[in-house]
């Protein structure tokens, strides 16, 4: 079971580009990013964080001689679980999962007997979104290394989304590319941190293999490339928050000697879950879930979750073991687990298989 290099992962690199800026990083920094950083003064730094284009991903889909593979510098893993919930605000905190709170896509709020997502406010047993303020931004809201360097630095920054997460971000992909070069050729010293949500998405709705999903790679690599040679002054850093498996599910209430044990739903993710269970079945869960699911997953109790600081390092946020479950379920196969009756998507990540978490991150105009 895979779970995140401590020296090489999203936070380390986050750190990096933290302490370049500000002279101060919040958790340890990666060395080898350091170690480039330190060759010259970089005016002005990029990251483009395309949603699921891990490791196994760009190698399944672009050849050693595409643009991007070529300039490929490091390879960090994801944090855990590696999901775009706990990774990429892994990257924007410069903080571990357990530090800032967001742990997966969704989450049980003690305080509410709520089970939400984080980033829609909605609750997973019946879809609705709760009225008011984010649950996840009240009770896990945090400072971005773009306000820390804003705050600490002479430096500007920015982030640059798609519309339907920021109403001033990009249309599409080619408004996006559009936008960034913009943003780039401005010519103040400057951190970029820019988001595209694909080719994620249709590896959910299509799986790894699909040509749909080869072309838009493809689209991206070359749209990389001629970004780059229109801004040779910017030090662009391309890498994922995580990589995708196609994944089968177990339903949880397929075995009623399972489905008694459980108090709710799951949460967490579909790949690495938390089981909330009832008090007198604590003694034979493990028993139950191993007959049934042993030979797929790897489960953990809550002690065991904390004790190996599967979420990371550092202190823990307030909340972080009330959002855990009594046992975690981490998945080492194709399976993973869904609450409802139709099979959630194809393509899954979050689980315990290194291809999941690995990414190689291209760094150009060095």
């Amino acid at each position: 079971m895979f779970m995140y290099n401590k020296y090489n992962n999203l936070v380390t690199v986050s750190n990096s580009i933290l302490k370049y800026f500000t002279g101060n990083s919040l958790n340890k920094t990666c060395k080898e990013l350091d170690d480039i950083l330190a060759t010259k003064k970089y005016k002005k730094i990029v990251v483009m964080l395309f949603d699921g284009l891990g490791k196994s991903i760009r190698e399944k889909h672009l050849s050693p001689n595409d643009f991007l593979r070529k300039k490929e510098k490091i390879t960090i893993s994801s944090v855990f679980p590696p999901t775009t919930v706990a990774a990429t605000t892994a990257f924007l905190t410069g903080l571990y999962p357990n530090q800032s709170g967001w742990l997966g896509w969704r989450q049980y709020f003690k305080q509410h007997d709520v089970i939400v997502e984080m980033f829609t406010n909605k609750r997973v047993d019946t879809d609705e979104k709760l009225n008011g303020p984010h649950l996840s931004y009240i009770y896990c809201g945090y400072e971005s290394i773009i306000d820390l360097i804003n705050q600490n630095s002479e430096s500007k920054a920015y982030s640059l989304y798609p519309k339907n997460i920021n109403p001033e971000g990009a249309e599409d992909l080619n408004d996006f590319f559009v936008k960034a070069d913009k943003y780039m050729k401005q010519d103040e010293s400057h951190f970029i941190y820019m988001y595209w949500p694909e080719p994620d998405h249709q590896m959910h709705d299509y799986g790894i293999n699909s040509r749909l999903v080869k072309e838009n790679i493809k689209i991206i690599n070359k749209k990389v490339c001629h970004l780059a040679k229109e801004n040779k002054d910017n030090l662009i850093l391309v890498l994922a928050d995580h990589a995708l498996v196609d994944t089968k599910f177990f339903h949880i209430n397929e075995h009623q000697d399972f489905k008694d044990c459980l108090i709710s739903i799951t949460s967490l993710e579909s790949r690495s879950c938390f089981f909330r269970v009832k008090q007198d079945k604590i003694n034979d869960f493990s028993t139950i879930f191993d007959k049934y699911y042993g030979k797929y997953f790897v489960l953990k109790t809550k002690g065991e979750v904390i004790k190996e600081k599967i979420f990371g390092e550092g202190e823990n946020h307030p909340l972080f073991e009330d959002f855990l479950g009594d046992f975690l379920a981490i998945s080492t196969s194709e399976y993973g687990f869904n609450d409802f009756e139709e099979d959630p998507f194809i393509g899954a990540h979050a689980g315990g298989l290194e291809e999941e978490s690995l990414i190689n991150i291209s760094i150009i105009n060095q």
